[in-house]
């Protein structure tokens, strides 16, 4: 029945990004790490408008390919999202090319100390982002992804994520919690961008070790052998409802709520709790269930 739901799923996924006409980009496979499976799909206004593949290596190397059209976050301040803003890293900013279909195609270049490095440039109305840590290659040369059945599918036969060496002793000891806040200031100030410049809020964990942080906590609570995945959706809901309900961004005391008993639920320390139907129909929008609907039934049903 899980495999049933889960082919439903993906289908779904594959055939609403068809449809949104939004061309796909991923690495071409002469440069993967690992193979790419799916790493996030943006909606606004329930339109596609960003698709992420990402290349997860055990051995800690990491590398996201983001499509994706209309307003988007500096080249910089998006790494530094992820590099953090360390005054003792290196930064740069140079002109670089990417390999489009084997076409070169000019692009701007970022790198921040030794490991991280980022690479846009615009295609036919495609704005291409490629992140890496620990990998790159000169030129990056990226494909259209044709199909994105394959990727979709591997995530049912991806190997359970193994603890990073690199990961720092000075993780928060809530990171599902950290993470949450970090994405939330994330899509807030990605709303800013359109308009301004602002601010990246500082941490002193970079938001890809929270990812990780949160993802061994995660396994370690439950035994949670999807831990990645059950982070992703996590992360996924709470933009979702961040994008998606009004209630969620004007309301901060039914935001406080809904956060709390989400990480409840996720984390397996209270399964039960009052939005337990909202976030189930969320996961199973896939089966044609009204996931904004019944979160707006468990905003009005409050106490």
């Amino acid at each position: 029945m899980g495999q049933e739901r889960f082919a439903r799923q993906t289908a779904r996924i594959s055939r609403e990004i068809h449809d949104s006409g939004l061309r796909v980009f991923a690495l071409a496979a002469v440069v993967e790490p690992v193979a790419a499976v799916f790493g996030n799909l943006v909606e606004t206004g329930g339109e596609i408008t960003a698709v992420q593949v990402e290349y997860p290596a055990p051995d800690g190397r990491w590398v996201q390919v983001e499509s994706a059209r209309g307003p988007l976050a500096p080249l910089r301040l998006l790494l530094e999202q992820r590099a953090g803003r360390d005054a003792g890293l290196n930064w740069s900013q140079e002109a670089g090319t990417l390999l489009v279909d084997g076409r070169p195609v000019p692009a701007e270049t970022v790198r921040a100390g030794d490991r991280w490095r980022a690479w846009r440039c615009d295609v036919e109305g495609i704005r291409i982002t490629v992140l890496g840590r620990d990998w790159a290659a000169d030129p990056v040369p990226v494909v259209t992804l044709a199909d994105p059945a394959p990727m979709l599918d591997r995530l049912a036969t991806a190997s359970p994520v193994q603890p990073w060496q690199h990961l720092r002793s000075n993780a928060p000891r809530e990171p599902h919690r950290v993470l949450i806040e970090t994405i939330l200031s994330r899509d807030i100030e990605h709303s800013k961008w359109s308009v301004e410049i602002g601010a990246m809020p500082d941490s002193s964990v970079v938001p890809g070790e929270l990812w990780e942080a949160a993802v061994l906590r995660q396994r370690e609570l439950g035994d949670d052998p999807d831990a990645e995945r059950s982070i992703r959706d996590m992360v996924h809901l709470v933009s979702s409802l961040q994008h998606e309900a009004d209630w969620f961004r004007n309301d901060a005391d039914l935001r406080r709520r809904a956060l709390a008993e989400i990480l409840l639920k996720v984390t397996g320390l209270s399964p039960d709790v009052p939005s337990s139907a909202a976030q189930e129909a969320w996961r199973h929008r896939a089966d044609g269930r009204d996931w904004r609907a019944t979160w707006r039934d468990w905003a009005a049903g409050r106490p």
